[in-house]
């Protein structure tokens, strides 16, 4: 039977073969590790991580997660115009980008999208189709039915500083918009 110390150094010794097998081929150390000891992603991705070879030689790899964020910085990088990143609560990691346009009915709300979850204050939300986002990942599974869907979104400006002003712009037109439609007309300015 394996003692605690020997099993630590085999799984670092597996560590450290996964991200020289990822730079040789390309593949990403965490799968390899994977599929080199059976072992779940709880106990292999913080041994990658723990190796010193990760920091080492990290640019000489690239894992899933690299290439999602590459990914989605070209396609924000081809955008002509203002993006804004929102997402389903105001603490949610999950965020991805829209085309400033995509974004309606802005509103403020202390309720997020999705499971509705009352925030600490009120933030600026609006709605987007869940299939035309540019970059990233929201919490909508799409379980509910057929793609695509109408749904609330979050926007903060941490992560929007960038196009806050246009941001704000637009949102305060649709909100004093909205409240003049509710009223029964237009302004008279």
């Amino acid at each position: 039977m394996e003692t605690k110390a020997e099993r630590k150094a085999r799984l670092l010794r597996v560590a450290g073969d996964a991200i020289e097998r990822a730079i040789a081929t390309g593949a990403d150390p965490f799968d390899l590790m994977l599929a080199a000891t059976g072992a779940g992603p709880n106990i292999c991705i913080p041994y990658v991580q723990l190796h010193p070879s990760f920091v080492a030689k990290r640019a000489l790899f690239k894992t899933k997660e690299d290439r999602r964020r590459d990914r989605d910085l070209a396609a924000l990088a081809a955008e002509p115009g203002p993006v804004v990143w929102v997402r389903r609560q105001f603490d949610d990691h999950r965020h991805a980008a829209y085309r400033l346009a995509e974004v309606s009915e802005w509103h403020k709300s202390r309720y997020s999208g999705g499971i509705g979850n009352k925030a600490n204050r009120r933030y600026l939300h609006g709605y987007v189709w869940c299939d035309a986002m540019i970059a990233g990942r929201l919490a909508h599974s799409c379980q509910h039915g057929p793609p695509p869907h109408r749904i609330k979104v979050c926007v903060t400006k941490k992560g929007n500083e960038k196009f806050w002003k246009e941001i704000e712009e637009v949102a305060a037109n649709d909100i004093r918009n909205a409240g003049q439609s509710r009223l029964g007309g237009e302004s008279a300015s």
